[in-house]
């Protein structure tokens, strides 16, 4: 299996894919905070980070998660766990198929278009024949998201399940043979 060509990333991961690492363990530390003070629905739509209107998605993302940092300081950890026990996921805003049936399924984790709650973005990636948000999903979510992406048609996917350019750099910065846990 070829892996995918990146056209554009948020963050940048042409030359290095460390600051994708960075993010991710940004993203963890402050979701893993999250989701102890609240529903899930709630919890994980923090209102200083709310997406800004009429940006492209690079760009949202970007705002999302320079909101989060600002908000993390300096004290945030990184998990020894690569993905902080919980699992990465692609939405494809863009894909035709999405139902907004994820929504009301998952409890209000997903939205009325099947997007995953802000805190959780981690990167944009465009490719030749696609473009996806890559959001991180607590362990405590995973029952919920599961339900969500039953009926979400294919707007939503685990990363380890799909061909991406993630996954194998994932694997090999981590120094372990399988930091992406098969898809559930």
């Amino acid at each position: 299996m070829t892996t995918p060509v990146v056209l554009r990333s948020e963050p940048d991961i042409t030359d290095s894919f460390e600051p994708f690492q960075e993010r991710l363990a940004e993203t963890i530390s402050w979701c893993l905070r999250a989701v102890k003070l609240g529903p899930l629905a709630t919890a994980l739509r923090t209102m200083a980070f709310v997406p800004p209107p009429a940006l492209p998605w690079p760009e949202t993302v970007r705002a999302v998660a320079e909101a989060r940092l600002k908000t993390l300081g300096r004290s945030w950890r990184r998990t020894l766990d690569p993905l902080g026990g919980g699992e990465l996921l692609i939405h494809l805003p863009r894909h035709v198929g999405s139902s907004g049936g994820a929504g009301e399924a998952s409890g209000g984790y997903f939205d009325a278009h099947d997007l995953p709650p802000w805190d959780t973005w981690v990167s944009w990636l465009e490719e030749p024949q696609r473009a996806y948000l890559v959001c991180w999903v607590p362990p405590e979510a995973m029952e919920v998201v599961a339900a969500g992406m039953a009926v979400a048609g294919e707007s939503l996917a685990w990363l380890a399940s799909t061909a991406n350019p993630v996954q194998g750099r994932l694997k090999r910065a981590s120094g372990e043979s399988h930091p992406l846990r098969e898809a559930r």
